[in-house]
């Protein structure tokens, strides 16, 4: 039976850093980050949504969209226990079969989503679904999550900036460097006021590499990302490990320009 191990960091007053097994953060606060009761129904909700956008793509279902939402009914005294959880999902596509969606829904709960399976003997959980024609389909715009102007298609900036940062969270060095074009163009936020400057794949590489042998447990939590055509904008927040253990963070935003899947700039700026 596999071990899976996930931590928790208090940052200061009521604010903490939530980490998975894979070291990606969750911000945990009031009222600018996730609710600490949230995360139980978020959970169930996003382990149902992976399993659920994989089986449909399985069955060849082309979605467009796919929006969960769990409506939570809790004790109005402490603990404030669960007691009952609707799911609905909202997918948008052409030509949707509904059995497919149903089959979809249903077999992830039965067979695969772990978080489901486990409350659903303590907590009444039940869920229901609708499809969204094409030409329905809202824009995505809850905040937290990427904003694409209309003119912009999915899969574009956004995707190289996810990408950029998930390889920098790990110390990929050489994912980074792919991700970036030839003639990059990257400002840091030190020093004051405007940042060093640096120009090239070669010269912005060994930025990083510095970076990296000289920083303990960097880690980079996306807040928001914004894409518009070209553009893209990540407001993030940055945790390290000072030489005496102590933790580190800073807040502060990336404006990036994307072609093509590769980062031509990236200018950094930080709150201080």
């Amino acid at each position: 039976m596999p071990t899976e191990t996930v931590n928790l960091e208090w940052v200061g007053d009521q604010e903490f850093l939530l980490r998975d097994r894979g070291g990606f953060t969750i911000r945990m606060t009031k009222p600018d980050g996730v609710n600490g009761a949230d995360l139980l129904p978020l959970s169930v909700i996003g382990c149902s949504a992976w399993d659920v956008a994989a089986i449909l793509r399985k069955q060849r279902q082309h979605f467009a969209s796919l929006q969960v939402t769990a409506t939570s009914v809790r004790d109005d005294a402490s603990p404030w226990r669960f007691r009952r959880i609707q799911i609905h999902y909202r997918i948008g596509g052409r030509d949707l079969n509904d059995a497919a969606v149903q089959r979809a829904i249903a077999v992830n709960q039965e067979r695969y989503c772990a978080t489901y399976a486990t409350l659903r003997d303590a907590v009444e959980i039940s869920s229901d679904y609708e499809i969204v024609p094409a030409g329905e389909i809202p824009a995505p715009i809850e905040p937290g999550g990427v904003i694409l102007a209309p003119e912009a298609p999915a899969g574009d900036a956004s995707d190289a900036v996810r990408l950029f940062n998930d390889a920098l969270n790990s110390g990929d060095l050489d994912s980074m460097m792919e991700l970036m074009a030839e003639d990059c163009t990257f400002e840091n936020t030190y020093p004051a006021p405007d940042g060093a400057r640096f120009q090239g794949r070669e010269s912005i590489r060994k930025f990083w590499l510095d970076f990296f042998q000289g920083s303990q447990n960097p880690h980079i939590a996306v807040e928001e990302l914004i894409s518009m055509g070209e553009r893209c904008v990540m407001r993030w927040v940055y945790t390290w490990s000072g030489p005496d253990g102590q933790a580190g963070r800073v807040r502060g935003v990336d404006i990036y320009r994307v072609r093509e899947g590769r980062i031509h700039e990236k200018l950094s700026y930080v709150k201080g």
